[in-house]
């Protein structure tokens, strides 16, 4: 699965025909990867070059929640995952519906079972 290169322009405010970006859609592990290391950062004022994936990820919450679970959940995989916990409450925050599906997704998927526990540890 992948993030659709316009989304990620359209989130960096960036025109969809931007030569600014890698050519080609961004693959959610990746995503998922890059996003761990942004939000792990130890100084949240520190100058990361990942900074971007919170834009990515604040649209895809907006416009897009399927989108976001399933980065969120390709992330859930990963070390380092439990740094997600407070995107996935956002995420559930959105409305009725998409934390029905968060809950639904959880239902056969372990590791974002235990990224909402550490979303409901907090």
């Amino acid at each position: 699965m992948t993030i659709p290169r316009r989304i990620v322009a359209e989130a960096l405010g960036l025109p969809a025909d931007t030569n600014s970006l890698p050519p080609g859609d961004l693959p959610l592990d990746r995503f998922a990867a890059r996003l761990i290391g942004y939000l792990g950062t130890p100084d949240a004022d520190a100058e990361t070059p990942d900074a971007w994936t919170g834009a990515v990820m604040d649209r895809l919450i907006s416009d897009d929640p399927d989108l976001a679970l399933d980065a969120l959940a390709e992330g859930a995989r990963l070390d380092g995952a439990e740094v997600l916990s407070d995107v996935l409450a956002d995420l559930g925050e959105r409305d009725a519906a998409t934390s029905r599906m968060i809950e639904k997704r959880a239902a056969s998927d372990p590791r974002l079972t235990m990224l909402i526990a550490a979303t409901d540890g907090q």
